[in-house]
């Protein structure tokens, strides 16, 4: 497979973008937009640096919410898979030496949430505003919004969170409830209205904020609705589609894919294991464990080494989960 020919790519979300997101983009500093420009390019060309530009790290796995189209709510229904999935918190000890090593190899970008609600964790404001202090130009996560309150938002802005993206699934109160389930549409709507007015009083443009929803057959009649509820409240709206979690070997391939995380990000758990991509749930493809190799290690490793390599050349067909994946036939370029 001819090099040029292959195009890295990821999920992105459709969205809607107001003047405060222009502003917010344009304000950023000079190590941001670096960061930005090599996550685009350096999939593209296949430049790999010495660690990942950007750790999705989990702080938790565990959520207040369960949501039937989850993946986390799917392993928890599964009585033979939800054995293996064992719920816990990041130590922040752990996590401060991620960041320490994450600081020191130039990564540019954290996100906290991966499986769990990141508002579970007791210490998540403690999270945020380590990883500023240290010098992460970038520092998000996605909520449902439920444990959102006046207290915590405040302090979360404080610590100098730059993006939040809430995860809100219908602009009608029934139909959101049906589908995040264990939380009120009113309270939630609520939580978020007061976080954005209380950074608009301050004067602040961080945290930006995205609201989106997953478009599923039951509410994707209701995006037009969605964005009428929001765009007046938040910086971005936007969806994401809906992706079937069933996990079946596709008999169509695609050679000229490529996966651009494999040269952008890594995902490290709660428990320290680290996998690839956003797709590998239920851990079918560990790269190591933080506890027993550093970041640096690991993204250098022979695994990784061997897993990029196949889809430099076509061939991420060859490797069990990614022979499964959706992205590979409904691809385009992405972000975060």
């Amino acid at each position: 497979m001819d090099k040029k020919s292959m195009v890295p790519v990821n999920p992105t979300y459709h969205e809607v973008i107001n003047d405060f997101a222009k502003r917010w983009e344009k304000e950023q500093s000079e190590r941001y937009l670096e960061y930005r420009k090599k996550w685009a390019n350096n999939p593209k060309n296949f430049v790999l640096e010495d660690g990942p530009l950007h750790l999705d790290i989990e702080p938790t796995n565990a959520c207040d919410l369960k949501c039937p189209m989850c993946p986390r709510t799917l392993l928890l229904a599964d009585q033979d898979k939800s054995k293996k999935f064992k719920i816990g918190n990041m130590p922040i000890d752990t996590y401060k030496r991620i960041i320490d090593e994450a600081v020191e190899i130039g990564v540019y970008s954290v996100k906290l949430n991966y499986m769990g609600e990141p508002l579970v964790h007791p210490q998540i404001v403690d999270m945020v505003k380590y990883a500023k202090d240290k010098g992460i130009v970038d520092v998000m996560f996605n909520t449902n919004a439920n444990l959102l309150n006046e207290d915590l938002s405040k302090k979360l802005i404080e610590a100098g969170l730059d993006k939040i993206f809430f995860s809100f699934d219908s602009p009608i109160k029934e139909k959101y409830e049906e589908i995040r389930v264990g939380a009120n549409f009113d309270k939630t709507l609520a939580n978020i209205k007061y976080m954005v007015a209380l950074r608009n009083e301050l004067g602040l443009i961080s945290p930006l904020t995205r609201v989106s929803m997953v478009l599923m057959e039951d509410n994707k009649a209701d995006f037009d609705e969605f964005v009428k509820l929001f765009r007046d409240i938040v910086d971005i709206v936007a969806y994401v589609e809906y992706q079937n979690p069933v996990r079946e070997k596709k008999t169509q391939i695609n050679e000229g894919f490529a996966c651009s995380q494999l040269w952008q990000r890594m995902f490290i758990l709660w428990d320290g294991d680290v996998i690839p991509c956003c797709n590998d749930e239920e851990r079918q493809c560990l790269m190591g464990n933080i506890h027993q190799n550093s970041i640096k290690e690991i993204w250098n490793n022979e695994k990784y080494v061997q897993t990029r390599e196949k889809h430099r050349t076509g061939r991420y067909y060859d490797i069990e989960i990614c022979s499964t994946c959706n992205l590979p036939l409904n691809s385009h370029d992405g972000n975060i």
